[in-house]
């Protein structure tokens, strides 16, 4: 799905600033973890800062406070959009514009994005003339009929075209000439914008590797939700003609680990990935998915096999969720190590980020999105990735 909007969120739960950005629209995954690195419950106290694509450069600054939520059910259907749709989105919100109005809700721009069939495009006019000549042209007006040739050249086509536009409301976009011509669709009202941990923990899509067809021909890919059964595995490769992963690749549509999405993988790494499935099911069961995700941000693990290894490796770190920065740091170390009366007495002549950060050297801890995280034994974390997991999750 393409990219309609770049958004940078921004909050301060318990007075520390904490910043993500994410790219719109994401899937479920992708915004329950933005929240769980802004460590926050409540979508309403996440201030956005939105950067349109060019596309929906007009609508900079133009979405009336949006809710995160809202936002990303509006890029979905936006990119969703054909270029019809897309030019009569684009009308309907320039509608409101040149009326005055400096915001839209995002809840009337769904409607907008869901009402193509509302309007008239006509792609080839963008100016007055090139309307008033369409119409000329295409029997909109009886009187010029019976015109000749000659005689129809010497029509004001702009004024014709400007008569027209002004008198139905229409207007001129990136796509051409645009009017209204029934009731919108109502459609947000009855939506449910929350997100919901989807119904599986991996959504893999196959298909087969080299397709020597030419493009649109042979099998489409196929979706599959993991974990999965080995009858339900071999009815998608048998939907591709296969029998086994020789010839297959595949790609991570969406899982918990964003930055694991849209992954490619070819045959014999294919059961890495349904291994990893089950891992990552197991971990989410045991609550243990956050600090999963903190090893491997801390442990710059994008890679497969390390990531498998990892998995078996949790045991071996000291997680605190807590903790996002240097302050954070110290201050956890001073409440566990100092009584309330002396904490107060000695608390403000402390440099709190440079103890901090002599804290995280001393452990070889590291800070991440989702929380503070070190070996228990004191180690780098760089250095897991090098070593045989231990524990590690056995192929279904």
């Amino acid at each position: 799905m393409d990219k309609v909007f770049h958004i940078r969120t921004f909050t301060s739960p318990n007075g520390a600033y904490r910043e993500v950005e994410l790219d719109l629209p994401a899937t479920d995954y992708e915004l329950l973890d933005l929240m769980e690195q802004l460590q926050l419950k409540d979508p309403n106290r996440i201030y956005l800062e939105i950067h349109p694509v060019e596309e929906y450069g007009y609508l900079d600054q133009r979405i009336q406070e949006p809710g995160l939520f809202q936002l990303n059910a509006l890029a979905k259907r936006l990119a969703e959009l054909d270029t019809h749709g897309m030019a009569a989105f684009e009308g309907l919100a320039a509608m409101d514009l040149q009326k005055g109005v400096k915001t839209i809700p995002a809840p009337l721009l769904i409607n907008y994005a869901c009402s193509g069939d509302s309007c008239h495009v006509v792609e080839d006019a963008v100016t007055d003339a090139e309307l008033g000549r369409f119409l000329a042209e295409n029997d909109f007006l009886p009187e010029t009929e019976a015109l000749s040739d000659a005689a129809f050249e010497l029509l004001d086509f702009e004024r014709i075209g400007k008569r027209h536009r002004e008198a139905e409301g229409g207007v001129f976009t990136g796509f051409g000439y645009v009017e209204r011509h029934s009731e919108l669709r109502h459609v947000s009202e009855a939506m449910d914008f929350l997100p919901r941990k989807p119904p599986y923990t991996v959504l893999l899509n196959i298909a087969p590797f080299p397709n020597t067809g030419k493009p649109g021909t042979g099998p489409e890919p196929v979706p599959i939700q993991l974990p999965a059964g080995s009858e339900e595995l071999r009815g998608a490769l048998a939907q591709l003609g296969k029998t086994d992963w020789t010839g297959v690749m595949a790609a991570i549509l969406d899982c918990p680990v964003p930055s694991m999405n849209k992954s490619f993988f070819l045959e014999e790494d294919i059961l890495p990935v349904i291994e990893w499935a089950e891992t990552l099911r197991t971990l989410d069961a045991a609550g243990s998915l956050p600090k999963y995700k903190a090893l491997l941000r801390a442990a710059d693990c994008t890679e497969l096999p390390k990531a498998l290894r990892l998995a078996g490796a949790l045991d071996e770190c000291e997680f605190a969720p807590t903790i996002h920065t240097e302050d954070d740091m110290a201050e956890a170390f001073l409440v566990k190590n100092l009584s309330g009366d002396l904490l107060q007495k000695i608390h403000s002549h402390i440099f709190l980020a440079m103890f901090g950060r002599d804290l995280l050297k001393e452990s070889n801890g590291m800070l991440t999105p989702y929380g503070a995280i070190s070996r228990k034994d004191g180690q780098p974390i760089q250095t897991m990735t090098n070593q045989p997991g231990q524990g590690g999750m056995e192929m279904m």
